[in-house]
């Protein structure tokens, strides 16, 4: 079924009255180089809209609010100038030095869409429910504020596809917003800094990776990291950009990170005993935070300082031998959602950073879960049973709807789900007979019936490219596969990765 690139309609809208500021507000509340909101930068980049600096010149420079440092008169200049940087930036090094890739759906005021050798510009906002936006660019004489639609075969006189969405690594919200975590278990990927997808599966003789050669592009060969065999797995970022992978199983937890970012991985290092299950994901000042399950509930360890060292284990109680999956509130505080065979666990950070509450009584027993948040920040969760899988929904920032049916679904499935690049949830099911798959309709909205995505196996993960297509990892006992969207609603077929089908995960 083919379906239209939807709007990216997200809680932006609802900030945009107060994320923007006049050019009058302009005046440095950030310091060169430091930290800077994001009404800042947008009130920063209206500034030489109206107080034009001069023509477009690469050699020519010009001062920004508070004239404390002159700026390059072109497309990078100006984003070093509305970022206030102490230095100007080009475009390459705008993606090398000063930003992260995000999700186009993630897209808020400040943040840039880059070529990375050709053009630069200031995403504003969004402007409607079709994917409209604004944006600043001084790509030529004079310095503008314009408007296209993030659908456009080109964006500001360049492909659409040559940009990347990405953003300053000193940004402050101005307003609370989450690192989400990534999806826990037998594979898990995970993006580097530069945009390019790492993946690792734990197989039966250890954990073996393999990783996009390019953003949004083909993969390396495996290679046998060793580690715990037969492990559950989870991936997170740490503050600094660095991937960390954390395996557990009944014997032995074991954990390598990334030297630096983009780089190779350190050896594993032990982090604690044997347990059941396992899930990770970045407090909202960015220290990792983990949890395990085991036969007498949910233990977790955190980082005592970003990009550190770990605490000491913590019993939290909780289902026995749990499943378990991380999300994000809108306001940062993380969220675990622990299902085994009989209950259904969900417990909460009071505050953002902070300490947790008593479980709740979340529902009754399953197979597995996924947890995902839609685009205005409500968590939506799914479970599978023996006759099918049935979701709820967060109706506000604290209460939740019933189980509700999706008509079908895999029954005894494997679950994962991921965003699409405009906003919308994807739901994946795979159990020993077949692969299912629905979606939302709209943004925030309703669900498409179940739809055939192919034929068994023993568990899938998704995950999304830099560009926003989503990429789907399937296992059985003939190895790994993957499928692909080819655009924003059409699929390739399954396929190895690489030369290789990989470890076989019965």
């Amino acid at each position: 079924m083919v379906r239209a690139l939807l709007a990216v309609v997200t809680l932006v809208l609802a900030l945009a009255g107060t994320g923007l500021a006049t050019a009058g507000g302009a005046s440095a509340a950030s310091t060169r180089g430091g930290p800077i909101t994001r009404s800042e930068i947008i009130a920063r980049a209206q500034y030489w809209v109206d107080h034009q600096p001069g023509p477009y010149d690469q050699g020519g420079y010009s001062p920004g609010p508070g004239g404390d440092f002159d700026y390059r008169r072109d497309c990078s200049g100006y984003v070093s100038m509305a970022w206030h940087l102490d230095a100007n930036a080009w475009t390459g090094s705008l993606s090398d030095a000063y930003t992260y890739p995000i999700e186009r759906g993630d897209l808020r005021p400040g943040d840039i869409l880059n070529n990375y050798t050709e053009h630069v510009f200031i995403f504003d906002r969004w402007l409607d429910g079709d994917g409209g936006f604004s944006y600043y660019s001084f790509g030529s004489t004079p310095v503008r504020h314009l408007t296209a639609n993030i659908g456009d075969a080109s964006l500001d006189g360049h492909p659409n596809g040559s940009f990347s969405a990405r953003r300053y690594h000193n940004v402050i919200e101005d307003s609370a917003v989450t690192p989400h975590p990534y999806q826990s278990g037998r594979m898990v990927s995970g993006r580097d800094a530069d945009g390019r997808l790492e993946t690792f599966v734990a197989g039966p003789g250890g954990v073996w990776h393999t990783w996009q050669l390019w953003a949004n592009g083909g993969w390396s060969e495996w290679v046998d990291e060793g580690g715990p065999a037969n492990a559950q797995l989870a991936i997170a970022p740490n503050r600094d950009g660095r991937l960390e992978v954390f395996a557990l199983n009944g014997t032995t937890l074991d954990h390598m990170w990334q030297t630096a970012p983009n780089a190779g991985w350190s050896g594993w290092a032990g982090l604690g005993g044997g347990g059941s299950r396992i899930a990770a994901g970045g407090n909202a000042d960015g220290r990792i935070e983990v949890f395990a399950s085991g036969p007498t509930g949910v233990f977790h360890t955190w980082q005592t300082a970003p990009n550190g060292a770990f605490a000491a284990w913590a019993g939290l109680g909780g289902p026995a031998a749990a499943r378990l999956q991380m999300e994000s509130a809108p306001d940062g505080r993380l969220e675990v959602f622990a299902l085994s065979d009989t209950t259904f666990g969900h417990l909460y950070q009071t505050a953002p950073n902070g300490g947790w509450s008593a479980w709740d009584a979340f529902g009754g027993g399953g197979r597995d879960l996924t947890v995902n948040h839609n685009t205005d920040g409500r968590l939506e969760v799914f479970a599978s049973n023996g006759t099918g899988v049935f979701h709820r929904w967060q109706t506000g920032p604290t209460g939740w709807s019933g189980w509700t049916g999706t008509d079908g679904g895999a029954a005894g499935s494997e679950l994962s789900s991921a965003r699409s690049a405009d906003g919308r949830i994807e739901v994946f099911a795979i159990n020993g007979s077949t692969a299912t798959h629905l979606w939302q309709t709209a943004v925030n909205g309703d669900w498409s019936p179940w739809e055939t995505f192919g034929t068994g196996g023993t568990g899938v993960a998704a995950t999304t490219n830099q560009d926003g297509r989503l990429e789907v990892l399937g296992s059985s006992g003939a190895g790994v596969f993957h499928r692909w969207q080819t655009g924003f609603s059409t699929w390739s077929g399954w396929s190895w990765l690489n030369s290789t089908a990989g470890p076989a995960l019965a």
